[in-house]
């Protein structure tokens, strides 16, 4: 759990009284790999932030599974606009890694949300980096070549490039895993 209060802390501050109402509100999951956390058509339960492990966001569409997302380390995890909006979830959030995820119960952060103003503000600061990062993928998406997206990610994550499978990787990147690899062999 101490994971979870420097993830909290990093926004807000927090007093010991504050940490005694909040952090038994968040329990710890363990997902092996390959396992759904979320799934598209489910409403998302839970908001998570990763103790340990990597997974993967993706969609089907056509035959292929969209991947759009991976969720590591310190970061959040799950389907957050299904768990913000109660509507059926539109991704799956599958581990890639076996994994271990802090997380809370949608009534679990609403009532913190209604008790503690420090809660509120933590997640309005959470929904505005998270929007701020989707629109920022969102242009790098539109704008950069292969081979610049491809170095973004070496530069942001390099550690995916171990832990998941280059499809996913590719699918991420919105390419081709023949370019992926033509890639990463001119990088080496």
């Amino acid at each position: 759990m101490d994971l979870l209060r420097r993830t909290i802390v990093r926004y807000v501050e927090l007093s010991d009284r504050d940490w005694a109402v909040i952090a038994p509100r968040w329990k710890e999951y363990a997902f092996s790999r390959g396992a759904f956390i979320s799934s598209v058509g489910k409403v998302e339960d839970r908001f998570y932030i990763v103790a340990q492990g990597v997974q993967k966001l993706s969609f089907p569409h056509d035959g292929a599974d969209i991947c759009v997302g991976f969720a590591y380390g310190g970061s959040w995890s799950g389907e957050y606009a299904s768990f913000l909006t109660r509507k059926p979830a539109r991704f799956d959030v599958v581990a890639v890694t076996d994994s271990i995820l802090l997380g809370i119960a949608h009534a679990d952060l609403q009532r913190l949300y209604a008790e503690m103003p420090v809660m509120e503000r933590w997640g309005r600061l959470i929904a505005e980096e998270v929007l701020v990062g989707r629109a920022t993928r969102e242009i790098e998406q539109m704008s950069l070549s292969a081979g610049e997206r491809y170095e973004r990610l070496v530069k942001r994550s390099p550690q995916l490039l171990q832990l998941v499978p280059q499809k996913d990787i590719a699918s991420y990147l919105r390419m081709t895993p023949e370019t992926l690899s033509r890639l990463r062999r001119s990088t080496s």
